[in-house]
């Protein structure tokens, strides 16, 4: 019996027994390692008659290969029905050409919220107590008075999103004494048996409202086109002035020059982010900005997630191609 094909974009970097096991069931291959390269290859499989029945976006492998566009796509043989993202986020796909296509997509939903809520947090405190600056000083012995912090202790937190990353966030912010509210297209019903510490959540119906009640507003939302510059200059202005924003979503939901303009101003003490508009550059004033915390999208950045959304990823191939039904699509047709 014919193997069926699968391609995979990146490597695996650490479910390399699911790995393993995928192995022993299906044809791997590996793409080349640049753009050019790789649609090169992808040609090449054409005129060798070699069918993909799925595909593996590895993590990061966007920064290599690229976007899984409809560019991309384009050079593919026929026959490809499945792409399997690993990332809660799935903007790396090009969901709509997929769909357009008949092609499924699967992200890892779930598997990144405590990994990403814990970055979340950390940028929290690095903001409030200008940590990156005080240890910048130590390191290069640059001698200075350290800029007194503010306590995370009875500060509303704003979130913006209340997926699971948001969940997550909240049950560590109500364990820093601060009080949580939150916006959503609607209400969130929390599972009073599993999540009873959430009843302390509040939900506010408008984004204008929480963001002039909340002294830090922390985005938990998707990129697309919906959410892009969902924060720009309007919605700056509508948040309390002193007040701070965290990013662990995506980059084009915030406009940085519009953020840049909010922190020089003083409008904003001070900002955490995560991800960036025009990644992997960062706008030059939120570089020399030490209000601003940063760190370069790493929030799912532990083995133990990478490992579980590679597995997952590798599951919903398997599960697929040994029986036609997903554990988490984002598309449908």
């Amino acid at each position: 019996m014919t193997k069926d094909n699968i391609l995979f974009i990146g490597t695996v970097r650490h479910a390399k027994t699911q790995e393993s096991a995928l192995a022993a069931k299906y044809n791997l291959h590996y793409s080349a390692p640049t753009r050019k390269e790789f649609t090169e290859q992808l040609e090449s499989f054409k005129k060798e008659g070699v069918h993909f029945k799925a595909l593996y976006r590895g993590f990061a492998s966007h920064y290599t290969v690229g976007r899984v566009d409809g560019e991309a796509l384009s050079h593919f043989p026929e026959g490809l029905e499945l792409i399997g993202s690993v990332g809660a986020g799935y903007d790396f796909v090009d969901a709509e050409v997929a769909t357009r296509n008949k092609q499924w997509v699967t992200n890892t939903p779930g598997v990144v919220d405590d990994a990403t809520a814990d970055a979340t947090i950390l940028l929290l405190l690095s903001t409030l107590r200008h940590q990156y600056e005080v240890e910048y000083n130590m390191r290069h012995g640059i001698p200075s008075k350290a800029r007194i912090g503010r306590d995370p202790t009875d500060m509303t937190l704003g979130l913006v999103g209340m997926g699971g990353i948001g969940k997550a966030v909240a049950k560590r912010a109500l364990a820093l004494g601060m009080k949580v509210v939150y916006h959503n297209r609607r209400p969130v019903a929390f599972d009073a048996a599993t999540e009873p510490h959430l009843a302390q959540v509040v939900y506010i119906a408008t984004l204008d409202e929480l963001l002039a009640t909340s002294d830090v507003v922390s985005v938990h939302v998707p990129l697309s086109a919906e959410t892009r510059h969902m924060f720009g200059p309007a919605q700056f202005q509508a948040m309390k002035s002193g007040s701070y924003l965290l990013n662990t979503s995506r980059g084009p939901v915030v406009n940085e020059e519009a953020l840049v303009q909010a922190l020089e101003s003083g409008h904003i003490a001070g900002a955490g982010l995560d991800v960036f508009e025009h990644e992997p550059k960062v706008h030059p004033e939120l570089l020399k900005n030490m209000n601003v915390a940063l760190m370069p999208h790493l929030g799912a950045f532990t083995v133990e997630t990478i490992t579980k959304m590679e597995a997952l990823t590798m599951k919903n191939i398997d599960q697929y191609l040994t029986s036609g039904t997903l554990i988490t699509p984002v598309n449908s047709f």
